[in-house]
């Protein structure tokens, strides 16, 4: 059974420096604790610490148990540890919460589109990261509506997702609801929770926007070399272009990347097509928003073009290269203008 270690958070090495003595001083000082079962000074496993590795007495402490070692140390030390001791626990409090706040944006971020030189974020995904209720989430935009500070385009927009009206937040009007909130909630941990979102949620969604940035980077750069590798030529028609036949050429996921993003830059997931074949497909496939696999494009090809022995064995090869990837749900949004609501 896997150990339980919520609640001891403190590794040693921390408490020490907080402590300002060396990590040995704090083993010499818990070791003290453990010698004589008589004094009034104890460190309870389980409740003051757990050890981390059992035979190297590597511990980690719980807030009660380095509450406990300052209490010794301010006592038995001319030096006042006592106010420092709780600086330290507040700031490592607040780095754990940080910590799970950045990780719920990460769970939380799906929705995540920049559209209208914007970045938007779903109500439902909001509404994770606060950790609240959709009533919650309505009274605090009203609140701030009624200040005339939560514009429409700028702080949120509502657009049609899969044929629905989604309402979606810009991070100005996301952080805007998250600091109504933080000074407006009753229970200080929630209070604690959500005026926190707008530091640590502006480091996060950089970290996310500059990931999509590298990956379209990746893509491109995935695309460039299967050009290259194809010679620049149509894999369907043959075409191929030059300085005298010049033809539009592109790149075409065999697995779409909207559908298949783990495949997004895989240069065997590339195939090279002339852009009016590239567009024939799509059409013919239904959309260029509609998934489309390996076995869609040999249907495509088998039936429009039947000569082409040759792309369906590369169609074959790479499905027995990629194996059978699993397609990730994507929605199709589209913006709906103030003037249609």
């Amino acid at each position: 059974m896997a150990k339980k270690i919520s609640g001891f958070t403190i590794k040693e090495v921390d408490l020490a420096k907080a402590l300002e003595i060396s990590h040995e001083k704090l083993r010499e000082i818990a070791q003290f604790f453990d010698s004589d079962p008589n004094d009034s000074w104890e460190l309870v496993e389980n409740k003051h610490f757990i050890y981390l590795v059992k035979c190297s007495k590597e511990r980690l402490f719980s807030e009660e148990g380095a509450y406990a070692i300052a209490k010794y140390m301010d006592e038995n030390s001319p030096k006042n540890l006592w106010q420092t001791i709780i600086e330290f626990i507040t700031k490592h409090k607040e780095k754990i919460r940080n910590a799970f706040i950045s990780r719920k944006i990460l769970d939380n971020s799906d929705s995540l589109v920049f559209i209208n030189s914007r970045h938007f974020l779903s109500k439902k995904d909001i509404i994770s990261i606060l950790c609240t209720s959709p009533a919650r989430l309505n009274k605090a935009f009203e609140e701030i509506k009624k200040s005339d500070t939560m514009k429409i385009c700028e702080d949120y927009e509502d657009f049609e997702v899969d044929k629905k009206t989604v309402r979606y937040y810009s991070f100005a009007g996301f952080f805007k609801i998250a600091r109504n909130l933080g000074q407006a909630l009753t229970i200080k941990d929630r209070r604690g929770w959500c005026g926190a979102i707008e530091v640590v949620g502006k480091k996060t969604f950089k970290m996310i926007i500059c990931e999509q940035e590298a990956q379209e980077q990746k893509i491109k750069s995935a695309m460039g070399k299967a050009k290259t590798l194809d010679k620049k030529t149509c894999q369907i028609t043959k075409q191929k272009t030059s300085a005298t036949n010049m033809i539009n050429i592109t790149a075409h996921h065999i697995y779409s990347r909207q559908h298949y993003p783990q495949l997004a830059t895989s240069v065997d997931n590339l195939i090279t097509l002339k852009e009016s074949i590239h567009k024939d497909f799509h059409a013919w496939n239904g959309g260029s928003s509609k998934p489309c696999t390996a076995d869609d494009l040999m249907r495509f090809a088998t039936e429009l073009y039947p000569e082409n022995y040759e792309v369906i064995q590369r169609l074959k090869k790479v499905k027995g290269i990629l194996g059978s990837p699993v397609p990730k749900q994507k929605s199709s949004i589209k913006s709906i203008t103030p003037e249609q609501n």
